[in-house]
């Protein structure tokens, strides 16, 4: 009997848990630090858990030559296949975003947990402190038990307070393996002498990132003002963009606050009616009135983004470099790296929960 063991109970462990629960030839123990599984997921996607996209293309991540790898292997109809396998049905909206029927982001952890049997045991409250290898076997916090192979899924601390961002997967110390320093994506930007005025505003912009002056991103979303700075799902998807940006020297971003409308003429319409009442949110007025502004090139300049405590993924982490096509370490035999582990990530939209699927189903598939 094979022994293999997951370090981590969050979306690709789950997956990887559930995939390895079907084989009669392992049995599998997980190594969780919460006192309960899925607990990101659990939260996704606004509580409704936006797994899939119907439309996952590279160009929605940081490496687009190592995804055009995994969707040979692994792609939309794959996993729709195998969520299907497992009793949970999905639905998609019209920008192709796919949710559990139920929009209730738990009854995808619930479905996965309920698939494992037996022959998973899951260890709650349980961090990894330490990874090290003897006789070619691996050992988890110096316990005696000794493990055939490893799967890291363990993520990232996204969406973490900082106290809780301390120490975090430090047990990678101990194996020799190039990472790339984490850094928050999919977050808001902080904005250089923000306009604080703006506070509780949302408005529909066509939002443009640019970086010496050279267009990188373009995208029309919901815009939402805070207090120092900017967020939104288009926001996030900047965020993206901009962290991929070697040198964040004079970036700023050009908002749209008319993006349907090509026909307004703003000074006429002011002169006409007195003010921008009609076209323009209360608080955007207010500043216009102050400082007058392009309504179709707001521009804000880029102080830098809210913290890893404020992202929804991090980017960076065990570079794609180190690792087979199905995941494995090469210069560590029998230990895998998965979902976000890997300096892999991508865009809103369920493309990073994708990514911790598909990387689970490649890397258990010939263990």
């Amino acid at each position: 009997m094979k022994e293999i063991t997951i370090i981590g109970a969050g979306a690709a462990g789950l997956f990887a848990a559930q995939k390895l629960s079907q084989r009669s030839d392992v049995r599998v123990t997980v190594y969780e630090r919460s006192p309960k599984a899925g607990t990101k997921l659990r939260a996704s996607g606004g509580g409704r858990a936006n797994i899939l996209n119907t439309n996952i293309l590279p160009h929605h991540y940081n490496d687009e030559n190592f995804i055009k790898k995994v969707l040979e292997k692994a792609d939309y109809d794959t996993l729709l296949s195998e969520f299907e396998a497992m009793g949970l049905k999905t639905i998609a909206d019209e920008e192709g975003r796919v949710y559990p029927s139920t929009l209730f982001a738990p009854t995808v952890v619930n479905v996965l947990l309920a698939q494992l049997g037996t022959k998973v045991n899951i260890r709650y409250e349980t961090p990894v402190l330490s990874l090290k290898t003897a006789n070619g076997k691996w050992h988890i916090n110096d316990e005696e038990k000794a493990y055939d192979k490893v799967i890291m899924a363990s993520g990232s601390p996204a969406g973490m307070v900082v106290q809780k961002q301390k120490g975090y997967n430090h047990y990678l110390s101990d194996i020799q393996i190039k990472t790339k320093k984490l850094a928050p994506s999919l977050t808001g930007f902080i904005i250089r002498n923000y306009p604080k005025s703006l506070f509780g505003c949302r408005v529909r912009a066509e939002v443009s990132l640019f970086a010496q002056n050279q267009l990188i991103f373009k995208e029309k979303g919901e815009v939402m003002f805070k207090e120092d700075g900017i967020s939104g799902i288009v926001i996030l998807n900047a965020s993206a963009y901009y962290n991929r940006l070697e040198n964040k020297d004079h970036c700023h971003l050009s908002l749209n606050l008319l993006p349907d409308d090509t026909q307004t003429d703003v000074k006429r319409h002011e002169e006409e009616f007195g003010s921008l009442a009609g076209i323009l949110h209360p608080k955007l007025c207010q500043l216009y009135e102050r400082h007058p502004f392009d309504l179709r090139d707001f521009k804000m300049e880029i102080e830098g983004l809210y913290g890893i405590d404020s992202a929804q993924v991090c980017s960076g982490g065990i570079l794609t470099s180190e690792l087979t096509p199905d995941f494995q370490l090469k210069r560590h035999p029998g230990l895998y790296a998965i979902g976000e582990m890997v300096d892999i990530d991508g865009v809103c939209g369920g493309y990073n929960l994708f990514f911790a699927f598909a990387s689970a189903l490649i890397a258990t598939a010939k263990l």
